[in-house]
């Protein structure tokens, strides 16, 4: 077990450095000079020159890779030049914001599981059409288009939630269900098909001929037996709510990671976008480390094996 962390917490360190690495080749290849770029176009060519030295981009490519690394592992970004204020800094302060709309839309998306156990324990049947067509709805449904009809109905029509901003549970509901759409129609999917296919196995016969109810077959053999795909879909899409929020926020005017980011990007703020990825790589590994642990605690095989 203790091999496999290591290995798992190595895994990780090295998609970090990728995700990293990523980002300094691409700000690189990006047309135009940054320094340029930063002091506008009324700059004198001394003043150019000058900024140029100061950010180090008159040394050679590998020298500016390795001071750029060492500054990553002191968790050194420098300083945003629109705010003033160091990137990693800006950063933390609006993930909680980040965090909370992706928490909301989580525990949203966990209705695609009910949808999924209930449309899988009667395949074929008239409910099983009805939701797998709202789970396919749903997922075909563009999640910015998703943002802008809710705020056209419930904001502008019914006038009965805010359409932007935050402050209060009502400025949640908008953007977390804009952000959890597309999840709930994949967990629905992802739960049914698991279902199904649970439910054919022999134990699951074996439990019906012992009496049990259909309600507690689902809820006490089928359902965990089932929930090994469940849980990696899960992990990887909660991940995944971390790009979406970007679009989302930036709709609703969040004010989070995403809608920094997106500003950061306009206005080649690179000091920011190079510390954002790093807190968005982070927290997607510590995820997936998070799932992978606990298959085992769903399935004492993977335990063994890894032991």
């Amino acid at each position: 077990m203790t091999r496999y962390m290591l290995r798992a917490v190595g895994s990780g360190l090295f998609i970090i450095w990728g995700a990293v690495t990523l980002v300094f080749i691409i700000v690189r290849m990006v047309p135009g000079d940054q320094a340029t770029i930063l002091l506008g176009p009324d700059a004198t060519t001394e003043e150019v020159e000058a900024l140029r030295e100061e950010l180090g981009l008159n040394a050679p490519l590998l020298v500016q890779y390795g001071l750029y690394l060492v500054n990553v592992l002191q968790l050194d970004f420098g300083d945003s030049y629109r705010f003033g204020q160091p990137a990693l800094e800006l950063v933390m302060s609006r993930l909680p914001a980040t965090i909370e709309l992706t928490l909301a839309a989580t525990a949203i998306a966990l209705f695609g599981l009910v949808l999924g156990a209930l449309a899988g324990s009667r395949p074929g049947s008239l409910r099983d059409r009805g939701i797998s067509g709202l789970a396919l709805t749903l997922q075909a449904m563009p999640t910015f288009w998703v943002g802008i009809m809710l705020i056209l109905l419930f904001s502008l029509e019914l006038q009965v939630l805010p359409s932007s901003g935050t402050g209060s549970w009502a400025h949640l509901v908008l953007p977390a269900v804009t952000l959890a759409a597309p999840f709930i129609a994949l967990l629905t999917r992802i739960a049914r098909s698991s279902v199904v296919e649970t439910m054919s196995e022999g134990y699951v016969q074996t439990a019906r001929s012992k009496g049990l109810s259909e309600r507690r077959v689902l809820t006490g053999h089928v359902m965990r037996n089932s929930s090994i795909p469940i849980v990696t879909i899960f992990g990887l899409q909660v991940g995944a709510l971390l790009g979406g929020a970007v679009i989302v926020e930036n709709v609703f005017a969040w004010p989070g990671l995403g809608t920094l980011l997106v500003s950061a990007v306009s206005n080649r703020d690179y000091a920011i976008v190079q510390a954002g990825t790093l807190v968005a790589a982070t927290i997607v590994v510590i995820l997936n480390l998070t799932v992978d642990l606990f298959y085992a605690q769903l399935d004492p095989r993977i335990r063994l094996v890894r032991s």
